[in-house]
């Protein structure tokens, strides 16, 4: 049958994370509405870059070292639980509130690979923020996989056609 579907999409909401100058700059339809101070992830817990996509919303999330390989006994490990929290990555990347890091926010890379800021623009973030908007990564050798979340969005279009089943 034939139909008719009307639908409405919200605002394109971009937001772009440099590593190297620890900020977060939030677009809004092409117009950037705020640049957030943040850090991302220091040496040897190194945050990818890439395209990455909100994959979910939650208001307080436990977060526990051990999920990601980290022994108990290692000075590296954690458990406690953050604000505002928006899950980028299947491994573990979110961006969330990061009371602990303010001082080095905007400028050093301090945390285990998420995106911490401070709690106001967390909160900010996660009001002004869905699931499906987009966060660009840049700063980093190291790349955003495409199975690690909606990672899809860092295939090359030539390389994504040559898995059609139209391929030949």
């Amino acid at each position: 049958k034939n139909r008719s579907i009307t639908f409405h999409t919200g605002p394109a909401m971009i937001s772009y994370v440099d590593m190297q100058t620890h900020k977060l700059k939030v677009t809004k339809n092409g117009k950037t509405i705020r640049v957030i101070p943040i850090t991302t992830g220091k040496a040897g817990f190194d945050t990818r870059s890439g395209v990455k996509v909100i994959m979910m919303k939650e208001r307080t999330r436990l977060m526990d070292a051990s999920t990601g390989g980290t022994d108990r006994s290692d000075p590296e490990y954690y458990r406690l639980t953050v604000e505002y929290a928006m899950r980028l990555t299947w491994t573990g990347e979110f961006l969330h509130a990061a009371p602990w890091s303010v001082g080095s926010q905007g400028r050093a890379n301090v945390s285990h690979g998420c995106t911490g800021m401070s709690t106001s623009n967390a909160a900010w973030l996660y009001a002004n923020s869905t699931v499906g908007d987009v966060v660009v990564y840049t700063g980093n050798d190291k790349p955003m996989e495409p199975r690690n979340g909606y990672g899809q969005w860092n295939i090359s279009w030539k390389k994504w056609q040559q898995g059609s089943a139209l391929a030949t």
